[in-house]
């Protein structure tokens, strides 16, 4: 924003509408821009039918953004993270699609002095010192790729589009698949100066509620923004601050106006469970065969309620219509899998579709009840309750062009069919109910029911207007404050740990999802005992030194994943969530398997909740809600299409193509480097040569650039569509062969205590993309946040990390004299670093290298691709196992303030927090190191020399002082003060500083 630029408007949102869209918003659009900016608030509710826009939401938000940004304080009615979440595992999300191509216009139109430049300047003004992306969009899914990044400082405005389940979860210091170090930067991101839209909210409640609730309890001690919510749905009950559609102001708009009388009739059948998905299937080829004829072929959507029935139907149509285009689609399935299918579920039932002399047949799950911009002509649905049934009709006729393609034909038809089973899963009795009201409104009828928007509204008022339609909402239970005590402790965290998932969707709701991945080479042939295991120690060393990547993770219930682990039968699982009972218990009828986990080291014959967490085998038994688990590829589970338990084939693995993938995250890329490769990658005579050099390349010796050029040009132009691999991935995989960052790294086995240099058991080709370095994506170990391209010294990192520090605490609006502290600690939180056991693991375990070092330093100068070297140099140090710099950092820092004449000018207690938790620890406890060498660690700070010993690590006041903290600045107002120093030294590190 500059100085010349006039205040945004409410008159200018139509232009900015238009720079986005290419039209003018409808009147709804418009005149709720207008009360948010009128009023300073938003309302509780937004009232808008399917069909209608509901997604510009997110354009609103961020026009309110950037017109509020001028105004200080907490009572700014824009906020810097918008969230739009939905009850459904994102597929074809056109949402996230229109939230990118709107950041990246805002990207292009700095300068200008139309609206869309003005509001790209104004959400630059929010960060003003922060370069790169303007406005970046997430897609929030479980993982470790993306959860260090997705936002990489706290003052820096973006968009995220997530579940109830990733979103509520972070919010609550629990996210599901995050590091306990990352648990509270993320809670602080959501939980502050964000607006969180919830789609279809009646789906919702509990999460709202727990939201509610953590508002009463919880007051922010800073002058930011709080979380705000606001439901967007058109089936929910009206609350104090609805905006409700104006109907008849959309008279005047043509296109608004034949969305809500789009014609769409309904009807009625009824079936058994054993002859529904036959009766389904008979029902989409009929719709087919009454619409063929006339020079355009029709595109027919199928609904099921469960993943096992939409296979079952699947397999039936493509045998009863083989002349018809028929895809799949369920949520369940890795992300890096989804681009080309959703290029072909948009092509046969996208709104843009071109006309084709081909049917068009898609059966899918809950999935494209949210989300998914379809437009079918004719929809066969299995009975659902009333609120689910509008979400799918939403997707038939949703442009209200049927008659135009189909003259003569009067209205779509929509076919509801009902299997009779009684309180069946998923929907319970709000279905029955549903359907026996269904049943009365057709004995009514003159023909098929009135299913047009504007009638789904008038019976949502009427006939719909019980609660009993809609699915069920469990009870929530109460959030105390004593739970929220308990959660904000993540490091360590406590063995008496309340579950966030009932405070997300209510009792009986089940566990959170399983997140798997599949991955090869973990298991080898052994003639006597068919798949035998690999060391666990040796997959902890790949697999820390290459991770699983966000795009090759599928979420899988829990009860679902630890049944299909221990052999027993598959059982149903939809895509929205379900409780264990509603599944029900089976008896094994296959072998059982092991997988992978991440679990606390054992020390001394127990688990430490603080140890360093390392990749164990475990059994079903030992599943965990909330596990990241990685499958070996022998044991099936996985198909094009997504989840299939029953199919035993081998599953593609996809971890390569996934290291291409776009993304902000830090993780390096990475391919395996052995004889397969040259086959994985289509490479020709001169690429496998190549990749015979680099196998028989020594330990040490530097890749040839020459040979990474080679190997790029011997890709095939057209790339692979196999392992993942698409277009885009394949660009980055050419690209990235060409620069200088690809290294050999060595994959030893550390159970290896053999004289001379251990075994090498694996080789991988890998490096950063681009300019991105690794940040604390391995925060557990001491040296993993010192790990740069060059050496740094500790001044220069220290002045680097105040100087940012401040710019986003000034960016926030923090006060002067809470700046300053913020300041402080963000120079002097690496003081630590000093002992001299850290200086030698700096210099690559030489204490000789760093005697003689004129200057102490705070990043090694040591390839930041590899970790295993990283543990080498401080095993050569003989730094001791889980010490910790921060914990010394904080210990010097108290100790020089003893020593100040007028004391400090500042929050003492909070300076010694954000040091000694600037990597996620001492909230409230640091570990307990065992140093069996103490020794002093001497700094000059001021006019003071200040010394310490290096056994001096646990600071007994600091639990006392965690729980002032969080009383005087708020639970999420201590976590954000923390993200300033975090987030100020680690994107600091990721420039080389």
């Amino acid at each position: 924003m500059t100085v010349s630029d006039p205040a945004l408007r409410a008159e200018d949102f139509p232009e900015f509408f238009r720079a986005v869209h290419g039209v003018d918003p409808f009147p709804w659009q418009l005149d709720l821009t207008g009360r948010v900016l009128a009023e300073g608030r938003w309302p509780d509710l937004v009232d808008v039918p399917t069909g209608l826009g509901k997604t510009s939401m997110i354009d609103i938000a961020v026009f309110v953004t950037a017109a509020t940004a001028r105004t200080a304080g907490a009572e700014r009615a824009g906020r810097r993270r918008i969230f739009f979440v939905v009850d459904r595992r994102l597929v074809v999300d056109e949402a996230f699609e229109h939230a990118t191509r709107l950041s990246e216009l805002l990207q292009e139109a700095t300068n200008g002095a139309g609206a869309m430049a003005r509001v790209a300047r104004a959400l630059r003004a929010l960060a003003p010192t922060a370069s790169g992306d303007l406005l970046p969009v997430t897609r929030m899914r479980g993982g470790t790729t993306w959860a260090a990044a997705w936002m990489d400082r706290p003052d820096r405005p973006g968009i995220v589009l997530g579940t109830v389940d990733q979103v509520g979860s972070r919010f609550l210091f629990r996210g599901y698949g995050v590091s306990d170090r990352r648990k509270p930067l993320d809670a602080a991101l959501v939980g502050t100066d964000s607006l969180i839209m919830v789609d279809e909210a009646h789906l919702a409640t509990a999460l709202l509620t727990t939201f509610g609730a953590a508002s009463q309890r919880d007051q922010l001690g800073l002058p930011v923004p709080d979380p705000l919510t606001v439901r967007l749905s058109a089936t929910a009950e009206p609350t104090f601050e609805t905006y409700a559609l104006d109907v008849d102001a959309h008279r005047g708009t043509a296109v608004a106006w034949r969305r809500l009388n789009a014609g769409k009739g309904l009807r009625l059948v009824e079936s058994t469970p054993k002859g529904s998905a036959k009766d389904i299937a008979a029902q989409a080829i009929e719709a087919v065969s009454a619409l063929s004829g006339g020079g355009r072929a029709p595109a027919v959507l199928v609904v099921c309620n469960t993943v096992d029935r939409a296979r079952e139907v699947f397999t039936k149509l493509r045998a009863g219509l083989p002349e018809a285009d028929c895809e799949l689609l369920i949520g369940r399935s890795r992300p890096i899998d989804r681009p080309g299918l959703q290029e072909r579920v948009l092509r046969l039932l996208g709104v843009r579709r071109r006309a084709t002399d081909v049917p068009a047949v898609l059966v899918a799950t809950q999935t494209v009840e949210v989300g998914v911009n379809l437009d079918a002509d004719a929809l066969i649905t299995e009975s659902a309750s009333w609120d689910a049934l509008v979400q799918r009709l939403g997707r038939l006729n949703r442009l209200g062009l049927f008659s135009d393609r189909f003259p003569g034909d009067g209205h779509a038809v929509a076919t509801v069919v009902h299997d009779g089973t009684t309180d069946g899963p998923v929907y319970g009795a709000a279905r029955d109910a549903t359907w026996s009201t269904l049943t009365t409104l057709a004995e009514g009828a003159t023909g098929d029911i009135d299913v047009s928007p504007l009638a789904c509204r008038a019976h949502t008022a009427s006939a719909f207007a019980d609660r009993s339609y809609l699915r069920a909402t469990r009870g929530v239970p109460v959030l105390l404050g004593p739970t929220l005590d308990t959660w904000v402790q993540t490091a360590p965290v406590p063995l008496n740990d309340p579950p966030v998932a009932p405070f997300l969707h209510g009792f009986d709701s089940g566990a959170p999802a399983v997140q798997m991945v599949w991955r090869e080479g973990l298991v080898e042939d052994d003639p006597f005992d068919g798949d035998a295991e690999l060391p666990a120690e040796r997959l902890d060393a790949l697999l820390t030194q290459w991770p699983p990547r966000s795009p090759e993770i599928v979420e899988i219930p829990f009860v679902a994943a630890r049944r299909w682990i221990g052999g027993q039968s598959p059982e149903p699982v939809s895509d929205v969530d379900i409780s264990g009972e509603e599944l029900g218990r089976q008896q094994p009828v296959a072998d059982p398997f092991r997988v992978l986990a991440q679990r606390a080291s054992r020390q001394t014959g127990r688990a430490r909740t603080d140890a360093p967490t390392r990749w164990s085998w475990i059994d079903a038994e030992q599943l965990r809600p909330g596990d990241l688990v990685v499958v070996p590829t022998e044991r099936g589970g996985l198909d094009e299409y997504g989840w299939a338990p029953a199919d035993r084939g081998l599953v593609a693995d996809v971890s390569e193509a996934a290291s291409f993938a776009p993304g902000r995250g830090a993780l390096p890329a990475a391919l395996r480097l052995d004889a397969g490769l040259a086959a994985r990658l289509g490479l020709d005579r001169i690429g496998t040569e190549q990749v015979t050099r680099l196998l028989d390349l020594p330990t040490g010796e530097p890749v040839d650039v020459g040979v990474m050029q080679s190997l790029a040009d011997s890709l095939p132009v057209e790339g692979l569509r196999r392992f993942g691999w698409t277009e885009t991935t394949w660009r980055e995989l050419a690209a990235w062969l060409r620069t200088r960052s690809p290294r050999r790294v060595e994959i030893t086995d550390p159970s290896d205590d053999r004289w001379g240099e251990p075994e090498v058991w694996a080789v991988l080709l890998s490096g950063p993309r681009g300019a991105a370095a690794p940040t604390e994506g391995d925060d557990e170990h001491a040296g993993a946040s010192s790990a740069a391209p060059a050496q740094v010294t500790l001044e220069a990192h220290h002045l680097a990390v105040r100087r940012r520090a401040g710019d986003i605490a000034r960016a926030l609006g923090l006060s002067l004299d809470l700046a300053a502290v913020v300041e402080d600690a963000a120079g002097w939180h690496d003081l630590g670093k000093v002992e001299d056991r850290f200086q030698a693991m700096l210099h690559g375990g030489d204490a000789t290298a760093a005697a003689l070092a004129r200057e102490p330093l705070a990043k090694s100068g040591m390839d930041p691709v590899n970790r295993n070297a990283w543990r080498d140099a401080a095993r050569r140090s003989g730094l001791p196992t889980g010490a910790r710099h921060e914990a010394w950092s904080a210990a010097l820092v108290e100790e020089h303030l003893r020593h100040l004449d007028d004391g400090y000018h500042g929050d003492v207690d909070l300076l010694l927090h954000l040091i000694a938790s600037h990597h996620g620890y001492a909230r409230p406890l640091a570990w307990l190191v065992a140093d069996n060498d103490p020794r002093d660690i001497g700094v000059a700070l001021g006019e003071h020399k200040v010394v310490v010993r290096s056994d001096q690590t646990v600071d007994l006041q600091q639990p006392a002082r965690f729980a002032r903290l969080n009383a005087r600045y708020g639970r999420w107002g201590l976590a954000l003060l923390e993200a300033v120093v975090r987030c100020a030294d680690t994107t600091v590190s990721g420039e080389g500083s």
